[in-house]
């Protein structure tokens, strides 16, 4: 690429940048006069596609790259990894903690924590939630930077730094009400980046059809053309997701990821209705897929063309060589796009738990709004401190989302065991969760460090353990007092008899639930047969390039 592309290019993104700052600005100025409480809730005004729109954003940024690789190596049956969210997750979430959410007007999710069983419960997991999502800020600041060092060859330290400013200020200026109306037209441009990397690269090995009929042996030994997952029961798998992983870890980390980490729920509690927050995690499932979809294809489609290109290349390498200038800038700017929405969103949901879990709960609970508008700020240019900190540790690491796949196999099965058991039993106790608890993330640790489980197993383990546990302790203890109980399961939800207690705002939500489902199978099964009656890909037998490093890749 010549200096002169790169000259193009760069003003494009850099553009981009001051666009989204001078934005951002803006914006905050225009909410400056509302209430303040709308800083940290976003002022529940958004509608169910605009609220799907800023739970995309947050859901997808650079590591959808990564994904690529993945695809790249194991072929495009790790689609069936993510459509566990239309065909579980999604309806479920809107069915059952939705409601329950919205009826308790709970600020942060680990607030439901300490009201169905304790303080304790609440403080470990707001602690464990905070790390988390200061740790994928950094992973993602870091994939981020490597774009537009390795795109528009600027300085990695300059990309970070430009990154980290310009979402830092409107994330502090603005809050919560600003960053999602960023994200709702940072959402669109990124979901038209990926459709245009991904179209460039499907017309060059001959369209979907040519690409469901790549013959070419993934590392599961699978055709990388197909979408049916292999059948492989070794607990000891480097396999990355076959059937039994999809139907048990992929299940359990997608509902701990999209109705318990506190940045999507942030989103979803912001919408101006019940009705629109169930509405926008269906839209958010079937958005979320076609982003998947076409990322894999690329990753899939570069294997054909390009079978000795590094994996986790494959998406930079058609942004890089199939794009004449300027477009290749925007595209990379909107890879920025994705980039801002999600970092925004975890420094304002790492700010947020902090502010509400810990400083109003213990610290200071009669702090006034202007105080607790301060501490937030205070906090959120601390977790991007910590972030930055955390940047060379990821550039040592063997990939920039290995370890933090690793700690989901550690936490997020604990974490969803204990909503799963508070929202659908009456029976567990506020101590026998705590106990299950604590003992679950140090089996789930131990596992990870004496044993070689695929993170995926280990995860579930954790999440069965914690369940079980949960359960049995609980038999001996006095049950809860019903009075504790209004509201937080679905079986003492006070204007709807449960369990389905969503049917209660949206009465179609189980067609709509059914509807996706069968379409999603329906369309894996389409392409299935299409790819078996199209002609075989001429391509020869490749060699092996590697099993992907065990965790990598975004959770599901």
């Amino acid at each position: 690429m010549s200096a002169m592309s790169r000259y193009l290019d760069s003003i494009i993104v850099a553009g981009y940048f001051i666009a989204v700052f001078v934005a951002g600005a803006l914006l905050a100025r225009r909410f400056a006069r509302r209430e303040t409480s709308e800083f940290l809730t976003g002022g529940r005004t958004f509608s169910w596609h605009q609220t799907a729109l800023t739970l995309l954003a947050f859901a997808v940024d650079p590591t959808y790259m990564g994904m690529a690789g993945i695809a790249f190596i194991w072929g495009m049956y790790v689609s069936q990894w993510t459509g566990v969210h239309i065909w579980l997750t999604s309806w479920v979430a809107a069915m059952f903690l939705v409601p329950i959410y919205w009826r308790t007007r709970i600020v942060t999710t680990p607030e439901y924590l300490e009201r169905r069983f304790n303080a304790q419960c609440r403080a470990l997991f707001s602690v464990l939630m905070a790390v988390i999502l200061v740790i994928i800020l950094a992973s993602a600041i870091y994939l981020g930077a490597l774009l537009t060092t390795r795109l528009l060859d600027w300085p990695l330290s300059l990309s970070v730094a430009l990154i980290a400013v310009v979402c830092t200020f409107y994330v502090i200026v603005g809050g919560l009400r600003t960053v999602l109306s960023l994200d709702v037209y940072q959402g669109a441009i990124l979901l038209v980046t990926l459709i245009v990397v991904a179209w460039r690269v499907v017309t060059e090995v001959g369209g979907l059809g040519a690409l469901a009929a790549i013959d070419v042996p993934g590392s599961a030994g699978t055709p990388i053309g197909s979408m049916v997952p292999p059948l492989e029961f070794d607990l000891r798998s480097e396999t990355f997701f076959p059937v039994p992983a999809v139907l048990a870890w992929a299940t359990v980390a997608g509902l701990s990821w999209i109705a318990c980490n506190f940045g999507m729920v942030q989103r979803l509690l912001a919408s101006r209705t019940e009705q629109d927050a169930q509405k926008s995690l269906l839209l958010l499932a079937v958005l979320a897929n076609i982003a998947c979809f076409l990322t894999f294809a690329v990753g899939t489609a570069m294997r054909k063309l390009h079978p000795g290109l590094p994996a986790d290349q494959a998406f930079m390498e058609v942004m890089l060589t199939m794009f004449p200038t300027g477009v290749r800038g925007l595209l990379v700017a909107g890879m920025m796009a994705a980039l801002l929405s999600s970092a925004d969103g975890l420094l304002t949901a790492s700010g947020t738990l902090i502010t509400q879990d810990i400083y109003l709960r213990f610290l200071r609970p009669t702090a006034n709004m202007q105080q607790v508008k301060l501490v937030t700020r205070v906090l959120e240019a601390v977790a991007m401190a910590l972030s930055l900190s955390l940047v060379p540790v990821a550039m040592r690491a063997r990939s920039a989302v290995t370890f933090v796949q690793d700690f989901f196999g550690d936490v997020l099965g604990v974490v969803v065991a204990l909503y799963i058991v508070g929202v659908f039993s009456r029976r567990a106790t506020a101590r026998a969760a705590f106990i299950a608890m604590i003992t679950a993330i140090p089996l789930a640790v131990g596992l990870h460090l004496w044993s070689d489980w695929n993170f995926a197993y280990r995860g579930f383990f954790s999440f069965a353990y914690a369940l079980a546990a949960t359960l049995i302790l609980s038999r001996f203890e006095p049950p809860p007092d019903p009075a504790r109980l209004v509201n937080l399961t679905v079986h003492t939800v006070e204007d709807v008899r449960g369990p389905w207690i969503g049917l209660k705002s949206w009465p179609g939500l189980w067609k709509w639930a059914i509807g996706i489902s069968v379409g999603w199978f329906a369309f894996t099964g389409i392409w299935e047969w299409y790819g078996r009656t199209q002609e075989r890909s001429p391509t020869a037998i490749l060699t092996s390039h590697g099993v992907y490093p065990r965790g990598s890749g975004p959770a599901g």
